[in-house]
């Protein structure tokens, strides 16, 4: 009985030696794979760019200056009125479908047009300039020129083109609202296109890095030292005092970056 029961423990402990044998080592951790990450490729130049190309400064919020910042009510009722007018008469070429809706919003709302320009006119009328026609005029001018710029011309047409249709729905006390909002929106071609030129610009021509102003520190230029050479017949008197040599022209030489 006693021989029995040791000869199936040491079957079992057989069976367990065999079977920690056969056990599966743990498969190692792999590392995970080494990702080569690429820097971002340099930003293109817009189409219709080139080098050289001017762009407007930015404001100190960041925007863009166009004719549209901020405008009175009036001003943006008149400006709408010239960014939509430039493109009835420029979006033929691209795509059309301005010219009879915006013939349609002058017609119908002539009387409430004409009421915002009155308005504008005065605005210009009130700060008393004996010129103020020919400046107003040289204003306009500059409005027309920005709507005009054919490199942005297919973007600001597809924009005026869904403008157009809506501002003849437009009540007249919301017309301001409107006009300033619709402005955003018609400037927008411009901003983007100004943007991804500096963009461009900036990567391959940086801005070089600003002066910094040091302080102001007098030159003092100081003379050479004269020695004198004395002669067998030369008297040297004691006690006498040599004065400092001051040529002509030994002031401090202008700071160069004080303003003038």
């Amino acid at each position: 009985m006693q021989l029995r029961a040791n000869f199936g423990w040491g079957l079992l402990g057989g069976l367990v030696l065999a079977m920690s044998g056969c056990a599966t080592p743990p498969t190692p951790v792999q590392p995970p794979p080494v990702v080569a990450t690429l820097p971002p490729p340099p930003p293109p130049m817009p189409a219709g760019g080139y080098i050289g190309m001017k762009s407007p400064t930015r404001r100190a919020d960041g925007n863009y200056f166009t004719p549209n910042l901020d405008n009175t009510d009036q001003a943006a009722v008149w400006h709408l009125r010239n960014a939509l007018n430039v493109a009835a008469l420029g979006c033929d070429q691209a795509g059309g479908g301005i010219v009879e809706p915006y013939n349609a919003w002058i017609k119908t709302h002539a009387t409430v047009i004409d009421r915002y320009y009155q308005a504008y006119l005065r605005e210009w009328q009130a700060p008393g300039w004996w010129d103020w026609q020919r400046v107003y005029d040289d204003n306009q001018t500059r409005i027309y020129n920005f709507y005009a710029q054919p490199v942005m011309r297919a973007a600001f047409c597809a924009v005026a083109r869904v403008e157009i249709a809506q501002v003849g729905q437009v009540a007249d006390d919301d017309l301001p609202a409107f006009a300033r909002a619709a402005l955003g929106r018609l400037d927008r071609p411009f901003v983007e296109f100004y943007a991804a030129f500096d963009a461009w610009r900036d990567y391959y021509q940086p801005a070089p890095p600003p002066v910094v102003r040091t302080i102001d520190v007098p030159i003092v230029v100081t003379p050479p030292a004269v020695v004198a050479t004395l002669g067998s017949n030369d008297t040297v008197t004691t006690g006498a005092e040599v004065s400092p040599v001051h040529a002509p022209g030994d002031t401090p030489p202008p700071d160069l970056l004080s303003p003038r």
